[in-house]
């Protein structure tokens, strides 16, 4: 099944310093895309090949986005503001070319569509020890090429991945307000509205179950979080991320419209201990709780993941053991949810768990490496898949 996939990109930016600590700044972009992807079949019978039009595919789809921005910054004694506005223009075209059974089929897309952002930064004292964010943006998600590609991929008799070439964009609207204290201590409050939104969703085709990206409907989502930094001992580092949160898909499926809704919760811990003569250790992990997904009601699942080392030859050499998922927790676990007249159940197994034992040596001086610039291309290629 290849797949080549032609990305072409320009961009140029302009950036003026403004009087009172301002920056004036604007650019445009544009890009061009084109995919060609190939699906051949064959029926094998005593030996002698013929091919399947009724799987045989052969899609090609280009895509062109134009977009200009204007961004300004402004910073007051204890205010800054940036706002920004972008504008994109897209048009994509998909033509999948027909064989001896099926006839070719093509599609248009144009649209065009105005993004906001704004940022405001509030220093609540003189030193800056507290900060109180707020921002608003407005984005949109383009689907992976690959979604756009219609082929059937086939699982088994039952079962198989396929594209969907009617994919739309999804549009979100994200709120989020945050107080910090000192860089060690953040505590935020986010809400996303996104229409339109892009989920994988699972279609009954008499016995066989078609899983493919579809547009669903509306998808909203609020958390509370806590991130901070604290030292319970001299040698020891902690550093915890916690998240309460709650989700709502509302729209409409192949048989129905669907309304779930879950709550649960997301936390990591990072331990650091230095326990001195040369030797330290590290405990990490992560939990998510049960939640809902669309279609899919996921069950809790998370990783621990242990290490330890020793300095030595005067701290240029290192010996280190580790872990990663150490108790095989770290799996996609669930029931799949409205499909009429059937229950389903999956469970993917991810290959986390490992256990390495490695040494590194420094010597001579170290280089400093040249940062990568940012590529004017970086967005489509992440389209690109694998």
């Amino acid at each position: 099944l290849p797949s080549d996939i032609s990305i072409y990109a320009a961009k140029a930016d302009y950036s003026q310093p403004l009087p009172g600590k301002g920056k004036f700044e604007t650019g445009i972009k544009s890009s061009y895309v084109t995919s060609d992807n190939i699906a051949s079949y064959f029926n094998i019978v005593n030996g002698n090949s013929s091919i399947d039009y009724n799987n045989t595919n052969h899609f090609i789809y280009k895509e062109n986005i134009n977009a200009a921005y204007v961004n300004l910054n402004k910073e007051y004694k204890r205010l800054s503001v940036q706002a920004g506005f972008r504008l994109e223009n897209t048009n994509g075209n998909g033509h999948q070319l027909g064989n001896a059974i099926k006839p070719d089929s093509a599609f248009t897309s144009h649209y065009t569509n105005l993004f906001t952002t704004v940022y405001f930064s509030y220093k609540i004292d003189s030193a800056g020890d507290n900060l109180l964010n707020l921002s608003y943006g407005r984005r949109i998600d383009r689907p992976n090429y690959q979604d756009l590609n219609p082929f059937v991929y086939i699982l088994d008799k039952f079962s198989y991945f396929s594209g969907n070439p009617f994919l739309r964009p999804q549009f979100s609207n994200e709120y989020k307000l945050s107080y910090t204290h000192k860089n060690k201590f953040t505590i935020a409050a986010f809400y996303d509205h996104i229409s339109d939104v892009q989920i994988e969703t699972i279609e009954q085709n008499g016995s066989s179950f078609i899983s493919r990206n579809g547009n669903i409907g509306d998808y909203y989502f609020a958390s509370i979080s806590l991130d901070a930094t604290l030292h319970p001992a001299k040698w020891w580092t902690l550093t915890i991320y916690a998240e309460l949160d709650y989700n709502n898909y509302k729209g409409k499926l192949y048989t129905g419209t669907i309304n779930s809704n879950a709550k649960w919760i997301y936390g990591t811990a990072n331990n650091q201990f230095v326990l001195g003569k040369g030797w330290s250790a590290e405990l990490s992990g992560f939990y998510c709780g049960p939640r809902s997904n669309g279609q899919f009601d996921k069950i809790a699942f998370g990783q621990v993941n242990p290490a330890i080392q020793k300095k030595i030859w005067n701290n240029k050499g290192t010996i280190k053991l580790s872990g990663r998922d150490i108790f095989n927790t770290n799996t996609s676990t669930g029931n799949i949810t409205n499909v009429p007249n059937t229950l389903a159940y999956y469970r993917n197994r991810f290959y986390n768990q490992s256990f390495t034992i490695g040494f590194t040596y420094s010597f001579g001086t170290q280089l400093n490496k040249e940062q990568r610039k940012v590529c004017s291309a970086d967005s489509e290629a992440g389209r690109a898949g694998n």
